[in-house]
């Protein structure tokens, strides 16, 4: 990855050895901009009140890339032009990776997972046409949206305890030889491949298709259900399928996942006092014991540990990097500084029309990243 001068900003490419691939920091984000963000200091004649409207206005949602060497991730009008030359099979799927959209009631829908995949896939082969041999870096905030996982994922939070009923069916996955050995003469199902749905043939008609639950889950990992089993007895307490302290924390959890989706899609008054409440409280602490409940048991067994969120197994499976920046440090994000610019320079009664159409700098863009990668070095792991 490229350095910086600590005094000029200056971007100085890397020396590569044989082999060596130049790692690029694309950077991710999205803001709202609002018919009414006008500037906040205007020119009056004396005694003269600004007459302002009511409210934020009609909505338009940004999602855009960034990164050091070209700025915003698109191509050249020279490259624009050589991929119209091409049949339609053979043309990348978009010519920029800033996706804009008007949400609203009787307009777009609202910014979610689904459309920043597909804004995602668009910007990796944008990248891998404009940057050929290197490896794009790419760093997320911990958003909602950001850490969203595939419908068939591993999440323990989408299950029940018992069998069928409203839970999501996961993939199928292997049980970790992690696990405790078997007890002697018990059967040792460690390395087999578990289902995480009865088979269509099952002997319930009504379990046919269904997902199993967490219980039966922990009992076909045998080894496991048995040492839960006789963690219980030791301590004299009983089998539960989540206690008090983890339906609490998920409580908690839930509540700070809705307000910032919330946030993100600039709807803050549709935010529930409830959520309000349990966000502000303390985050309660998970019990020490790691076999306090079912749900405890299940969501720290290896396979569930490991599920990685779907933007970052699209971008690893695609041969980049992907990387979260701190809970609550998204100002270590450079793009941050590119959208507090483009609201100070756009904030016009036509920032609507305007705001999201401007093409900064790359020499501006450039120097973001570096005064971030020198702010956030030895404190923020994505950039260490």
């Amino acid at each position: 990855m490229a350095s910086y001068d600590d005094t000029t900003l200056e971007r100085i490419p890397p020396v590569l050895q044989r082999g060596e691939k130049e790692h690029v920091l694309v950077v991710q984000d999205e803001t709202v901009f609002h018919t009414n963000e006008y500037r906040r200091r205007v020119w009056l004649a004396q005694d003269q009140q600004p007459i302002r409207k009511k409210g934020f206005g009609r909505a338009i949602h940004v999602s855009d890339f960034i990164c050091e060497t070209i700025g915003r991730i698109k191509l050249s009008e020279e490259q624009i032009k050589d991929q119209l030359d091409l049949p339609d099979a053979l043309r990348l799927p978009a010519f920029e990776a800033r996706k804009i959209t008007y949400p609203g009631k009787g307009f777009d829908s609202w910014w979610d997972l689904a459309q920043l995949i597909k804004q995602l896939k668009n910007t990796i082969a944008i990248f891998e046409y404009t940057h050929p041999n290197c490896t794009a870096v790419f760093v997320f905030d911990r958003s909602s949206a950001h850490e969203g996982y595939a419908e068939d994922a591993l999440n323990v939070s989408n299950m029940n305890i018992n069998p069928g009923g409203k839970q999501k069916k996961m993939r199928d996955t292997f049980i970790p030889l992690s696990n405790p050995d078997p007890a002697p003469g018990e059967e040792d199902t460690r390395g087999q491949v578990q289902r995480m749905c009865f088979p269509d043939d099952h002997n319930d008609p009504k379990l046919r298709g269904q997902a199993k639950g967490v219980k039966v889950v922990l009992q076909e990992r045998k080894s496991v259900w048995d040492k839960f089993t006789s963690e219980c007895k030791a301590h004299r307490t009983k089998m539960v399928g989540k206690c008090s302290s983890c339906a609490k924390s998920q409580v908690h959890k839930d509540a700070e996942r809705r307000i910032a989706l919330a946030e993100s899609m600039g709807q803050d008054d549709a935010v529930l006092h409830e959520d309000i409440t349990h966000a502000d409280t303390e985050a309660p602490s998970i019990a020490e014991d790691p076999w306090c409940c079912m749900y405890r048991v299940l969501a720290l067994q290896e396979d569930f540990q490991s599920e990685r969120p779907l933007i970052q197994t699209i971008i690893e499976k695609a041969g980049h990097v992907c990387l979260f920046l701190p809970r609550f440090h998204c100002e270590l994000n450079a793009i941050e500084m590119l959208w507090g610019y483009a609201k100070y320079r756009a904030c016009t009664p036509s920032v609507l029309a305007r705001a999201c159409t401007l093409n900064w700098p790359v020499s501006r863009i450039s120097r973001f990243s570096g005064r971030k990668i020198r702010h956030c070095k030895g404190t923020c792991p994505a950039v260490s």
